[in-house]
C-alpha cells in the first residue's frame, strides 16, 4: 500500500487546517510531517475543492499594462506578483510570455543584502589581490562573485569578514570537521579577483606602495613571522612564505632585490609528491623565501607593517621587532629603506 493511503487524517481535520486556518496545501504538509503529493492525494480522495475554485481568493484580471507597471515600473518579481494578484507563478510566465514581455535578467534580480562596488583604491586593490592568490578561491556568477575559504584559524575568518563587510555580508558557518567555512558575494566591480594566475600585475610591482600592499595580503594568507630558536645561540627573526606558486615567489624576490632587502635566492623546501603529516600529497614542487638578516629584515617589516591586516601576523611582527632591537637594531630610527610616493 502506498505510503500517502496510510497518512492518518480525516476529512474535517483536512477542511477545518485548509478552510478555517487557511493554510496552504505546502503548510499543511510542514505542520502534519508528510509530502506536499500526500495532501494533494488527500485533497482528491475527500473530493476537497480548491479555495481558488469556490471563489474565496478570486483572481485579479491582470492586463499587459498591469503587468507592465508591477514587473518594470515597481520592478517585482511574478513571485510577489503572484502573491498580489492570486495567480498561480506558472501561469503568470505563460502570460508573461504571451504579452511578449522582455525579462530583466539575472543581472537585476533581488538580492537578500546590498552589494556595493569596490572603492577603487590601488592599495588596498593590491592587498586583496595578493591575498586573494594565497588564500581564496573565487568562483564567477552571473551577476556576482563568490568569495570562499576554508580555515581553521579564527583570526583569518575575522580578517576575511573585515575585508569584505564595507562591501557585502560575509556569511560564516562552523563544518563538523572543525573548519570555518566563509563565503562573501560581491557585485562584479570585484572582478579583479578572477585571475588565479600564478604571476604578480605589472601595475604592482611598477609601485613600491603597490609591491608592498600585494605582498603584505600575500604574506597575511600564505607568510609567517617567527624567531629561530637555536641552542646555545642567539635566536633570531624570520619572514618566510612557502607556497607552490614558483613565478610569484621569484617576482617577489626579484622585487626585494630591487628595494634592497637581501633574501637568498628561493628554493624548493618539499618536492612533488611529499605527504605531509596530515595525509596531503604534494602535486606541486613546494618553493620558500625568507629574510633573516637583521637590517634587510627590518626594512622589510618596517615597509609591510602598514599594510598587514591579520592580528596574528601583526603580534608575530612585534616579536620579530623586539628580537631585532635585542640584536642590536635601532628600531627607534626611521629605517634607512623608505618609500616613495
Amino acid at each position: 500500500m502506498p505510503a500517502y493511503e496510510l497518512f492518518p487524517i480525516s476529512k474535517k481535520e483536512l477542511k477545518k487546517l485548509y478552510f478555517k486556518d487557511r493554510l496552504s496545501i505546502f503548510q499543511i504538509a510542514n505542520k502534519l510531517g508528510c509530502t506536499h503529493s500526500a495532501i494533494v492525494y488527500k485533497f482528491k480522495k475527500f473530493d476537497i475543492k480548491s479555495r481558488g475554485h469556490i471563489g474565496l481568493t478570486k483572481p485579479i484580471k491582470l492586463t499587459k499594462k498591469g503587468f507592465e507597471h508591477l514587473y518594470c515600473e515597481r520592478r517585482l518579481s511574478l513571485k510577489k506578483i503572484s502573491n498580489i494578484v492570486h495567480r498561480s507563478e506558472s501561469g503568470l510566465e505563460r502570460r508573461f510570455k504571451n504579452y511578449n514581455l522582455v525579462s530583466r535578467g539575472n543581472k537585476n534580480r533581488a538580492c537578500k543584502y546590498k552589494k556595493k562596488d569596490f572603492s577603487g583604491d590601488p592599495i588596498e586593490k593590491a592587498y586583496l589581490i595578493g591575498f586573494r592568490l594565497g588564500d581564496l578561491n573565487v568562483m564567477e556568477g552571473v551577476s556576482v562573485l563568490q568569495i570562499r575559504c576554508s580555515i581553521t584559524i579564527p583570526a583569518q575568518t575575522k580578517l576575511i569578514k573585515r575585508l569584505f563587510t564595507p562591501y557585502t555580508t560575509p556569511y560564516i558557518t562552523k563544518a563538523k570537521r572543525g573548519t570555518y567555512e566563509i563565503v562573501c558575494l560581491v557585485n562584479r566591480s570585484f572582478d579583479f579577483l578572477l585571475s588565479k594566475e600564478d604571476k604578480i600585475p605589472l601595475w604592482i610591482t611598477r609601485n613600491k606602495k603597490h609591491f608592498f600592499s600585494f605582498l603584505a595580503g600575500y604574506s597575511d594568507a600564505e607568510g609567517s613571522f617567527y624567531i629561530h630558536k637555536r641552542k646555545n645561540k642567539v635566536s633570531f627573526g624570520v619572514w618566510e612564505i612557502q607556497t607552490q606558486q614558483k613565478n610569484i615567489i621569484n617576482q617577489i624576490w626579484k622585487n626585494l632585490q630591487k628595494y634592497e632587502v637581501e633574501s637568498p635566492l628561493p628554493s624548493i623546501s618539499k618536492n612533488v609528491g611529499y605527504i605531509a603529516p596530515s595525509g596531503s600529497k604534494n602535486n606541486k614542487d613546494i618553493w620558500k623565501i625568507t629574510v633573516a638578516r637583521k637590517y634587510s629584515l627590518w626594512k622589510l617589516i618596517n615597509s609591510l607593517s602598514i599594510y598587514i591586516k591579520h592580528h596574528n601576523k601583526i603580534k608575530d611582527i612585534r616579536r620579530v621587532r623586539d628580537n631585532l632591537e635585542f640584536r642590536g637594531v635601532n628600531i627607534n630610527n626611521p629605517s634607512p629603506f623608505h618609500l616613495a610616493a
